[in-house]
């Protein structure tokens, strides 16, 4: 039976596969030069490890570039089977997709063209098929299917890979000493909020409980020292605090009612 999951990331499809069009919505993005991808495992192993990097322009072999940090690993997940959701940085150029299986073996797709992609499909069954297939499904309703690499174990590489850009991890608890739950908690630069949010909690903080958030942003937004918090209540309120505050200095947010209207204080 096919297992469906939400995760992080990407890869693959069934043999037969309906060609439909992805359903419309409202992409959430981290910054609004990232995109979101759907990707999902219908091959006959599990995935351990996932990579989309950028293809390199100097003719450097796939196998022998910086393939950035592994996005399964990433989202502190342990199910590697079903379909991953995603936030890959858009880029000028195509991508490279390698993913790895619980028995080493590699998959390789070079120059994916992801930039309008919704959802990315992996099949392969080692026993009938001589290639990996990758089933690519476009925003506008339209799909392709891309042939890729299998490297069996005894002749995958096994090498370290380096991060394309470092990243820091935000981390702060969340005191909601209201009478109302919260269902979903974000910050925006105070600078460019039209960037897109960051989403650090989504569930239901019910009221006067607490949580514990992290989350990871790239090194070089440490530099970014004033965010905007955003927050929904489950009867549909929603407010983005005016004042600013610094998560990368701020251990404790509390949220609070003042004259019936939501406020915050950052310690």
């Amino acid at each position: 039976m096919k297992k469906k999951l939400i995760i992080g990331v990407i890869i693959l499809s069934m043999l037969t596969i309906i060609l439909t069009g992805c359903s419309s919505g409202e992409d959430t993005r981290q910054f609004i030069d990232t995109m979101g991808v759907v990707f999902t495992n219908d091959a006959d192993d599990v995935i351990n490890e996932l990579y989309v990097f950028p293809i390199a322009i100097d003719g450097t072999d796939v196998l022998e570039q910086d393939m950035g940090s592994d996005l399964i690993k990433n989202t502190g997940s342990t199910r590697r089977v079903g379909s991953f959701g995603v936030t890959i940085e858009m880029l000028n150029t195509g991508y490279n997709v390698m993913a790895r299986d619980r028995s080493q073996g590699i998959y390789i797709f070079e120059n994916v063209p992801l930039s309008n992609v919704c959802e990315a499909v992996l099949t392969f069954d080692r026993a009938a098929d001589l290639y990996p297939l990758l089933t690519i499904h476009h925003k506008n309703g339209g799909s392709q299917v891309l042939a890729g690499d299998f490297i069996p174990p005894h002749d995958a590489p096994d090498h370290a890979h380096i991060p394309l850009r470092k990243t820091a991890t935000l981390h702060f608890n969340v005191e909601n000493n209201t009478n109302k739950n919260i269902v979903f908690i974000s910050i925006r630069e105070a600078d460019h909020p039209s960037k897109g949010e960051v989403e650090l909690y989504i569930g239901e903080l019910k009221a006067n409980t607490s949580t514990s958030l992290n989350y990871r942003l790239f090194e070089e937004d440490k530099e970014i020292t004033d965010w905007l918090l955003y927050i929904q209540t489950s009867t549909g309120e929603s407010i983005q605090f005016e004042e600013s505050f610094d998560p990368w200095e701020t251990n404790l947010i509390t949220i609070s009612l003042e004259g019936g209207s939501l406020a915050y204080k950052a310690s």
